[in-house]
């Protein structure tokens, strides 16, 4: 019988040394295997007959390496043999391998696997050699408890993983310097190393720490510095915040100062100062502020036009020039801007002008730059007051239908009269429009039938007789405009000539009379109209209507630029050209 090599320490030799010859190790084929093979090869077939295939070459090889006392490269074929047949008693063999590694953590496991797997088929003696093993090699070892503070988290012992946390059970450890290492998502990883001593059971708090992408920027400027930082203004004077990790702009600018800037790189949980040291400049002009601003158009208007600018509540700022340039539309001078002269630094504005609603913008006023703010402010009209039909543009050419009624017995020895419909043809206008005035100068012709409507005479007559009649006039009176809607009313002189076909022809007599007109005009250029008139012949006591419809054409520049025009204020700073 060949014994074992000591594998524990001096103190424990004698007890080893006996319990390992009391375990029977003996030599199968100069192979170190256990007595308790050698009892199961008595009473039935020993692991190299049972084994076959990929798990006896295993097994075979894993023997002459344990003999040569490569216990590392045993200790993988004895597990590829075991994978290989699950045959329990092949546990014991890699026990064997593990305890000549040192690795007395692992025997106690293997061993506890070798019961358990093996509990139908392995004798008393078996188990109970086993169970003696075990409490030979448990003072040298330690079980610790893992608290980790997340769930969730894999937990490694010597680079081994032992679980994933919550970890319910103690974790067996070899004596000696253990390294621990949790690893989790959105964790900083932690190491640490564990000095395990012959304690039978120790408690390890293992305390996660969330990953923070972020360091502190501090940055000392002078008191009237503004800092921005990556391009937005964040302090005055001093800045002392977090930020993220990463390279970020800081510029640093003050009145009478040259401005400063500079990139600085933060890392996770690092504190970055800076003190900026600025360089005093000449102070240059106040900044200007330049103001372009329309009344429902984008045209600027100046401040005899009715432009007012406030500065920070009640307080009028005063004009220091008008900027004028010629317009070839319009042949004349026009306002290009009105420039004002500001104190630096931040400013509301509000921006007013006659007949027009007020608005507010805020600037940033700089010494080294010009503010400019343009822009159109709405009517403070009334809806139904403006529109095109409220600020028309006097030119007007109409087209339309034109369809007389009435009775005709002037001069005709027996009375005709046609209805609405009867006598249709057209009409041409031409017009001046202004807002509550209009004066309008039409010719209507139109053809059609009147009926005969009595026979008070003996003349032979027709009953029906052809209609032309041709038509005059020069009207005017007030207009009424809402938006798109107006309406108008007035007198009208004018003159006319009747034809009454086989009845009477020739006919001529001026008129008098007075209208009424209805304007739609939901285009800046174009509308419809129609227009009721009641006429009296100046030889004639029976009084004539008539209809005209149709459409018109009033164009309206102001219009087209009110609605092309966005309403609002904008507020831009640009650089002092030299």
């Amino acid at each position: 019988m060949r014994t074992l090599h000591v594998w524990l320490n001096k103190s424990a030799r004698t007890c080893v040394v006996c319990a390992a010859t009391s375990l029977g190790l003996n030599a199968v084929g100069n192979s170190p295997v256990f007595a308790a093979q050698a009892r199961k090869a008595a009473a039935g077939k020993s692991l190299s007959q049972s084994l076959v295939g990929s798990a006896k070459a295993d097994f075979d090889a894993a023997k002459t390496l344990a003999t040569d006392g490569d216990y590392a490269t045993a200790l993988i074929k004895f597990q590829s043999a075991y994978e290989a047949s699950k045959d329990p008693r092949l546990l014991w063999n890699v026990a064997f391998c593990h305890k000549n590694l040192r690795h007395y953590a692992k025997v106690l496991f293997t061993l506890q696997r070798y019961i358990n797997e093996g509990a139908a088929t392995l004798g008393t003696n078996d188990k109970k050699e086993a169970q003696d093993l075990i409490a030979l090699i448990e003072p040298f070892t330690t079980r610790a408890n893992l608290n980790v503070s997340e769930s969730g988290a894999n937990v490694y012992v010597d680079d081994e993983l032992v679980g994933i946390s919550p970890v319910s059970i103690p974790v067996v450890l070899d004596i000696g310097e253990r390294h621990l290492r949790v690893v989790k998502e959105g964790y900083y990883t932690l190491e640490k190393t564990l000095p395990v001593g012959g304690n039978s059971e120790v408690t390890v708090d293992l305390v996660l720490e969330k990953e923070v992408h972020e360091g502190r920027l501090v940055v000392n400027a002078p008191t009237s510095a503004t800092i921005a930082l990556d391009g937005k203004p964040v302090a005055s004077g001093k800045l002392n915040q977090s930020i993220g990790s990463g390279a970020h702009q800081i510029q640093v600018t003050a009145p009478g100062l040259r401005p400063f800037q500079t990139e600085v790189v933060v890392q996770d949980k690092e504190t970055r100062s800076l003190d900026v040291i600025m360089e005093a400049v000449t102070p240059p002009e106040k900044p200007k502020v330049r103001v372009a601003v329309g009344c429902a158009v984008p045209e600027p208007k100046a401040p005899e036009d009715g432009l007012v600018v406030y500065v920070d509540g009640p307080d009028v700022l005063p004009a220091s020039s008008v900027k004028r340039k010629w317009s070839e539309e319009r042949h004349e001078n026009v306002v290009e801007w009105v420039e004002y002269t500001i104190a630096p630094g931040q400013h509301r504005l509000r921006i007013s002008i006659t007949d027009c609603q007020a608005r507010d913008v805020t600037i940033n006023a700089d010494p080294q730059r010009v503010t400019d703010v343009s822009g159109a402010l709405e009517s403070d009209r009334a809806y139904l007051l403006r529109g095109p039909l409220g600020s028309p543009g006097w030119f007007r050419t109409a087209l339309g239908l034109f369809m007389p009624a009435g009775e005709v017995k002037f001069k005709v020895p027996e009375r005709y009269s046609g209805k609405l419909g009867n006598v249709v043809g057209g009409t041409v206008e031409l017009g001046l429009v202004g807002r509550w005035f209009g004066a309008y100068a039409q010719a209507s012709y139109a053809k059609g039938s009147f009926g005969r409507d009595g026979f008070s005479t003996r003349y032979t007559l027709p009953q029906s007789a052809d209609v032309a009649w041709s038509q005059v006039s020069l009207r005017m009176g007030p207009r009424f405009p809402f938006h798109s809607v107006a309406l108008g009313l007035g007198v009208e002189v004018g003159a006319q000539q009747l034809n009454l076909n086989q009845v009477r022809t020739g006919v001529s007599t001026g008129l008098v009379g007075v209208f009424s007109e209805l304007d739609i005009q939901p285009f800046c250029d174009f509308g419809l109209f129609a227009l009721v008139r009641v006429d009296k012949p100046t030889e004639h006591e029976e009084a004539f209507g008539s209809l005209s419809t149709g459409v018109y054409y009033q164009p309206n520049a102001r219009c087209r630029r009110e609605r092309a025009t966005v309403m609002g204020l904008l507020g831009r700073e640009q650089a002092i050209k030299p």
